[in-house]
């Protein structure tokens, strides 16, 4: 059996996932768990003999059910449309702002010296490298003493024997919004849509929707829509694993940690280089990344890649719709000066607004 749980996926992701690229179930069943109580309960009945065929039988049913009702594959299923909810307050710009280019570009060489300020080293430290359980002194310590030396040998390493080749592709493509889609132009010929981007609507309090951020089909008006993605590189991958084949496993954690959050420093670099080019202040233009509240439908990224070849800097997507190498990360920019972050959360009570945080890493706070 397989459990799966965190702020990148949803309930829907786990029914997706549960079929394998013939259709037929994964035998031994994948259970999404909001959290540890459901994951406690899953558990209760995996290992109870007699509740355990129900329960596979009910998560088949439900992935059958999914994958019938749209005619896609499991892994095709779109976000729900959900039209019979109200519309939010928020107004789009009727002179939103002018990027620099249309289309796309390739930074196929970011100085590691540029990354290396936006690391973040909280995250790095207590997440990816263990310390979470220091506090006090002796967090200080740990820091000062081990880290720190650590970070340096790591970072100058990476400098020179290249196991870090940070890459970006990002552009401005006209857009329109039609409902809870967004409508993405060529920009050589904006009566060619390139693809659509569909988000879910907030069920209750302000009934966000990321589309309600640009102007509609209706008004006649063009928006501008910034994608980006982001890479630590495939060296870094290919690293990791050398280490992993070695047995040298502190190392091998060291520098997945590193080289993960270098993608997440590149991913805000990315974001900064926009914001200064459409002329926005430090405070607007949010990055949201796919599989998090705003925009949770991981197979989205397939439309993202129709429009911004992630190719082009050596990033592919699984048959699951996870970025590969595994040091990649994704977003489009709201440039609308109202727009937050917030969650959607069905069935589970009110949603609650949520600001700069822990809960929407992965590009989507910094």
């Amino acid at each position: 059996p397989v459990l799966i749980g965190g702020a990148s996926i949803n309930r829907a992701f786990g029914r997706r996932i549960l079929l394998l690229e013939d259709g037929t179930p994964y035998a031994g069943g994948v259970f999404y768990c909001k959290d540890a109580f459901e994951g406690l309960e899953v558990m209760d009945q995996l290992v109870d003999p007699e509740r355990r065929p129900a329960l596979l039988e009910r998560i088949r049913q439900e992935a059958a059910l999914a994958d019938g009702h749209s005619g896609l594959t499991a892994s095709e299923q779109p976000t729900v449309l959900r039209p019979e909810l109200p519309r939010s307050t928020v107004r789009p710009l009727e002179q939103p702002p002018t990027p620099p280019f249309w289309g796309y570009r390739v930074v196929r060489e970011v100085p590691l010296a540029e990354v290396w300020p936006l690391l973040d080293l909280n995250t790095l430290f207590r997440l990816h490298w263990g310390g979470a359980k220091a506090k006090g002194a002796a967090w200080e310590e740990l820091v000062r003493e081990q880290f720190l030396p650590l970070l340096a040998r790591l970072q100058e390493q990476a400098e020179r024997e290249g196991w870090l080749t940070p890459r970006v592709i990002y552009g401005y493509f006209p857009c329109q919004a039609a409902g809870q889609q967004v409508i993405v132009y060529d920009p050589a010929d904006r009566r060619r849509e390139l693809g659509r981007f569909t988000f879910p609507r907030q069920p209750d309090e302000r009934h966000l929707c990321l589309a309600d951020y640009l102007n509609d089909v209706a008004s006649g008006r063009y928006d501008v829509l910034p994608l980006q993605i982001v890479t630590a590189g495939q060296a870094a991958s290919d690293y990791v694993n050398q280490l992993q084949q070695a047995g040298n496993y502190s190392e091998m954690l060291y520098v997945h940690g590193l080289s993960v959050q270098v993608a997440e420093g590149l991913a805000e670099w990315a974001h900064r280089r926009i914001k200064a080019e459409l002329g926005l202040g430090p405070e607007t233009g949010r990055r949201y990344s796919w599989g998090y509240p705003a925009c949770p439908d991981l197979a989205e990224q397939k439309v993202l890649f129709r429009i911004l070849p992630g190719e082009e800097i050596g990033v592919s997507l699984t048959t699951a719709y996870q970025l590969d190498p595994e040091q990649s990360t994704a977003a489009l920019i709201i440039h609308h000066p109202e727009a937050i972050y917030y969650a959607i959360r069905e069935g589970r009570g009110p949603t609650r607004e949520q600001g700069r945080g822990s809960a929407q890493r992965a590009g989507t706070t910094r």
